[in-house]
């Protein structure tokens, strides 16, 4: 059987393909997107995506142009981004919890011609330092993008464009250095839908999805944007990012999927008891963005009886490429291959590794990115040739379950041995006062040893004390060989996190060094 990209008319535009195929009766008048208090059906995007197009192109925007858009999700992101790919042109997201200096790197990185967003950001980032920006449009004021579209003829024709044509731009969180511009083609989304939001996980017609993850981010992107889409379901829009908003959405929108990051899932089951969520919507919960804890998967099932789907991808693949099964859940693991997805653990010679020996990831599929805007050098050292090599650590166990071990280089060497984060995490989690940890090491200033150090966010209610400290401390010696456990306890408010949600564990690094040099 043909794969899914080779199904594809080589004339391929992929705004046309989602926005017409829910054009047929019975889908046309069918709510696509819910936001506030307002829906909008398959008809009403589709006419507002043409009459975006059209404005577009008398803006100036040209074929293979960039569009960059700094917004929440809303429906004016749906219908720029569309809008965008139906011209021909390029939009590229930028995730509105970038710092201001990234959101300057990326407009001018990427060379955005028009950018898109609102009044209080452009005041925010006053003056944009940017030579390639021609436009501002606004979704508030007194000539609103939305105001705008409404202007125009919607009888404007897609562009014909090819499916191995580039579609649009996502940016890496940068956690590791300045975002990198991951280059995605026409055929990408299509790919994802079917191997992932069809095969892996059943969406269907009835299906109303809630995205905790937002657009400019490839989890979100997929969850809100084209998966509901292919199928012909519906998306809530919302920009909730607190547990108790999260779960007002919830109950007032009843989604039957719901798509989260663990600190979210933590977040809930903390507030529990003050705010319980009803879960009678949904039929479905998935977890992506980073390792979700054994204990909260455990104590999600025991207080909702629902199991979490957890999986993983990178925006360099645009979405999940390993997830587990309703039915088929390992806690703690990040499941087995998605259809369409080769994927292996490799020693540092690039063998298989047996089961449970930890490798490299190594990931081969359609959805792999054209190579990143302007980075060959750091293009060429993770993808060869169909497949890519992640940068994380990874066991396979004998029944074909990927574990996570860690990034690269989160692992670090405590008396001769390597020592992965994750499994101390993992207890920390369970302590009942817990809500957050992350595990960082640092090397003793007088024996240039290593030692452990855990950074500790507490559950609502709970305060710091050297008593506390001492009780983690101990709780995990109980549990732990005494080398891996936590030598340091530091509390935090909140942990710090990348734009993707992610855990950004060289904030913490620099933290340990700036709390070294006081000392």
């Amino acid at each position: 059987m043909d794969s899914i990209s080779q199904q594809l008319p080589s004339i391929f535009n992929v705004a046309a393909y989602f926005l017409e195929k829910n054009l047929v009766p019975g889908r046309s008048e069918k709510i696509a997107f819910y936001y506030q208090d307002e829906t909008y059906t398959y008809s009403q995007v589709n006419r507002f995506v043409r009459c975006t197009a059209r404005l577009l192109s008398e803006l100036g925007l040209e074929r293979e142009n960039r569009l960059a858009i700094l917004l929440p999700d809303t429906p004016e992101f749906v219908f720029a981004f569309w809008g965008t790919i139906w011209l021909g042109a390029v939009p590229v997201p930028i995730n509105t919890a970038c710092t201001l200096d990234d959101i300057q790197y990326i407009l001018n990185d990427s060379r955005a011609k028009v950018l898109l967003t609102t009044q209080a950001w452009q005041e925010k980032l006053t003056p944009i330092q940017s030579e390639f920006l021609d436009h501002i449009l606004l979704t508030d004021g007194e000539t609103s993008f939305l105001s705008l579209i409404t202007q125009q003829d919607e009888q404007f024709p897609c562009a014909e464009t090819s499916r191995d044509e580039t579609a649009f731009w996502l940016y890496t969180s940068g956690s590791t250095g300045r975002p990198k511009g991951a280059i995605h083609l026409h055929q990408n989304m299509v790919i994802c839908a079917g191997n992932y939001g069809k095969a892996t996980l059943g969406l269907h017609s009835n299906d109303i999805t809630y995205s905790v993850a937002k657009m400019p981010f490839a989890y979100g992107l997929g969850n809100t944007l084209y998966m509901p889409m292919a199928v012909g379901a519906a998306a809530i829009l919302s920009d909730a990012n607190n547990a108790f908003d999260i779960i007002t959405d919830i109950h007032r929108y009843q989604p039957t999927i719901l798509f989260g990051i663990p600190s979210i899932y933590a977040n809930i089951l903390a507030v529990h008891d003050i705010a319980p969520l009803d879960t009678s919507s949904l039929r479905l919960c998935v977890s992506a963005a980073e390792q979700l804890p054994k204990t909260i998967w455990n104590k999600w099932r025991e207080t909702y009886n629902q199991d979490i789907c957890e999986g993983i991808g990178t925006t360099e693949f645009l979405h999940i490429f390993l997830s587990n099964r309703l039915g088929e859940c390992k806690p703690g693991s990040s499941g087995f291959p998605v259809p369409g997805y080769d994927i292996q653990i490799i020693d540092e010679n690039g063998l298989p590794c047996p089961p449970g020996e930890i490798g490299d990831l190594q990931v081969s599929g359609e959805s792999l990115m054209l190579g990143y805007w302007n980075r060959l050098q750091e293009t060429r050292n993770v993808i060869y040739g169909n497949a890519m090599r992640t940068g994380d650590k990874y066991l396979c166990d004998t029944d074909g379950y990927f574990w996570f071990r860690g990034r690269k280089d989160d692992l670090f060497k405590v008396n001769g041995q390597w020592v992965s984060p994750l499994e101390i995490e993992e207890i920390l989690h369970q302590h009942p006062q817990v809500l957050e940890a992350a595990v960082i090491s640092e090397s003793n200033q007088g024996e240039q040893l290593n030692q452990v150090i855990a950074y500790v966010s507490l559950k609502p209610g709970q305060e710091p004390s050297p008593e506390l400290e001492e009780s983690i401390r101990k709780f995990t010696k109980q549990r732990l060989p005494h080398f891996k456990a936590p030598k340091i306890i530091r509390f935090l408010e909140k942990l710090p996190r990348t734009s993707t949600g992610k855990i950004h564990r060289k904030s913490l690094e620099i933290n340990q060094q700036l709390v070294a040099k006081t000392i």
